[in-house]
């Protein structure tokens, strides 16, 4: 399986090196695009999107950063030999896949019932993730993966079904973007567990592969979030005039 064929020492690099850098730059640079353009931000509703989305990809940058030096990487003993396990994937997914969450409830005016069920599923199925992978007996793995998907089953469920009732209630933009952002969140968070099954799970691409496609899911996922929403004609006119019209001055 791709997270054992490799044997790691915490703090060296190793396979899929490259592709964490790639990480590293990417999240770095959207995070900071992200940050400067909340900076003029009115409304709380926007400031709330606009933290939202440039801290999903600096938590992700840091992330790759430590999986890029080695240190986000450590040996796990478990049954039949030693783990390669990338922590730092998973302490990412832990604190992102909420924020995300967070981000399009407070973009929709989610209740926050739903909004706290939906975390409370997101979770639970990134910690069954986590015992999915350090599973040593195949049979154990693919239970604590099937947990862990009926949980993601009940946070896409959340965002399709829920939140889309709650988007439709608001204007047209929200709806429209709401609608862009649904199939973009439902798409790339479904290739997560597939992707996981075929590189972890059953070890049919090696570690360097399984590296790069999780950074093309990050990238789709969490900086296109940022992209969609905050490019969002529904927070149009929430962001501080460049220059305010002086008194007998007409606004242009």
């Amino acid at each position: 399986m791709s997270e054992t064929t490799v044997p790691a020492v915490i703090g060296t690099t190793g396979p899929g090196s490259i592709w964490f850098a790639v990480g590293t730059v990417v999240m770095g640079v959207a995070a900071l695009y992200f940050a400067v353009r909340g900076r003029r931000v009115e409304t709380p509703r926007a400031r709330g999107v606009h933290v939202v989305a440039a801290l999903v990809p600096a938590v992700a940058c840091g992330a790759y950063l430590a999986m890029a030096l080695g240190v986000g990487v450590a040996e796990v003993a478990v049954r039949g030999g030693t783990l390669r396990l990338h922590w730092a994937r998973y302490a990412d997914w832990l604190f992102t896949t909420p924020l995300l969450l967070i981000g399009l409830g407070l973009f929709v005016g989610a209740e926050r019932e739903t909004l706290f069920g939906a975390v409370a599923a997101d979770v639970f199925m990134i910690v069954t993730g986590v015992a999915a992978t350090l599973s040593g007996v195949p049979a154990y793995r693919y239970v604590w993966w099937g947990i862990s998907t009926v949980a993601f089953l009940c946070v896409l469920y959340f965002v399709v079904v829920a939140l889309g009732q709650e988007a439709r209630d608001r204007d047209a933009a929200t709806w429209s973007t709401f609608a862009s952002l649904r199939v973009l969140i439902g798409a790339s968070w479904t290739a997560y567990p597939v992707w996981w099954l075929v590189g972890t799970g059953v070890g049919l691409v090696s570690p360097s592969v399984e590296a790069f496609g999780f950074t093309l899911l990050d990238t789709v996922a969490k900086v296109g979030f940022g992209l969609l929403v905050l490019h969002s004609p529904a927070l149009a006119g929430s962001e501080t005039p460049d220059e305010e019209a002086t008194p007998g001055t007409p606004a242009e």
